[in-house]
């Protein structure tokens, strides 16, 4: 395991890499990239480095990127930001994820990604998708985490969570082939319109073009399409939550490390209450609510970053 050499990249790839690029810029954050070798998926996953400081591992949402924290990052340059492309997004190879439970992957890719990277105990942000793996390592392996900052409502993790009706649709018998055959937005406007319902209206607005490049040409990358219909059919059922997914009431009473649910109060997947039933069980965990919907880092990328450096 360690640093890896990665092949030349295929025309998507490189489209991704200079959306990536292009976004970058447009916020001011100088990043390298790093390929790491995992032991658990045996693949090779693209790390996203900048700033300089106390390590920081940050972990994206279903379907996304490590470029899409950008907006955060500019207000992270005092911390070594380690920004993730989960196995079958971004940069890192493609991943099949139907050969075991959801929570075991989570687990399983966090852990070898930080024994990669040789870090032995080190916060962790992330945001949908990204909380649920987040909090998942740090209930099997608090050995190696001091913090979790939630980012959002934690995907199919907390009984209450609603599900938006693309997701709902990919994990529906029948309706699922019509869905996966829907191609991904031609333009960045394209995009924009169609992130409205789960971003919330001010963050697609703020957000500049070059972000919903980087989202749209992500979304042709090779892996991309299997990683997510395979991750949300894990995830999901039918269009519901698989029971296996959510944290039991027990499972959160035990929870060592301290968690943050920084969630926006029109959050499309489920209101405030859905993490303040969560934290009211769980030792050390706090909420802080902020106007805005599903990724609070984008309504309000500095006020998040200051939480997390706090917490």
């Amino acid at each position: 395991m360690g640093a890896v050499t990665p092949a030349a990249p295929s025309a998507e790839a490189g489209a991704f890499e200079e959306a990536e690029r292009t976004l970058l810029a447009e916020y001011g954050v100088p990043a390298e990239s790093r390929y790491v070798r995992l032991a658990d998926p045996a693949l090779t996953v693209r790390v996203l480095e900048c700033g300089a400081g106390d390590p920081l591992v940050l972990v994206h949402g279903s379907g996304m990127s490590a470029p899409t924290w950008a907006p955060m990052l500019a207000h992270l340059g005092d911390r070594r930001v380690l920004a993730v492309d989960l196995p079958g997004f971004g940069s890192s190879d493609p991943c099949d994820y139907s050969d075991r439970p959801l929570r075991a992957h989570a687990v399983a890719q966090l852990r070898s990604l930080l024994d990669a990277l040789e870090l032995q105990r080190v916060p962790l942000a992330g945001t949908s998708l990204g909380a649920m793996w987040a909090m998942n390592l740090a209930l099997a392996h608090p050995e190696r985490v001091t913090s979790v900052v939630a980012l959002g409502i934690p995907a199919v993790a907390l009984p209450g969570m609603k599900a938006d009706p693309f997701f709902r649709a990919m994990t529906m018998p029948g309706v699922r082939a019509v869905a996966s055959r829907v191609p991904p937005p031609r333009s960045a406007s394209a995009a924009r319109r169609a992130m409205k319902g789960a971003m919330g209206r001010p963050a697609t607005e703020r957000m500049p073009d070059a972000f919903f490049d980087v989202v749209r040409t992500g979304m042709r990358t090779a892996g991309w399409k299997k990683a997510m219909s395979t991750h949300l059919n894990r995830a999901r059922s039918g269009g519901k939550p698989r029971p296996e997914c959510l944290f039991s009431d027990d499972e959160l009473r035990s929870f060592e490390v301290p968690v943050l649910f920084v969630i926006g109060d029109a959050d499309v997947y489920g209101p405030p209450a859905v993490v303040e039933r969560a934290a009211a069980l769980m030792p050390g965990a706090r909420v802080e609510v902020m106007s805005g919907g599903h990724a609070p880092f984008l309504d309000h990328p500095e006020r998040c970053a200051g939480l997390i450096r706090a917490w």
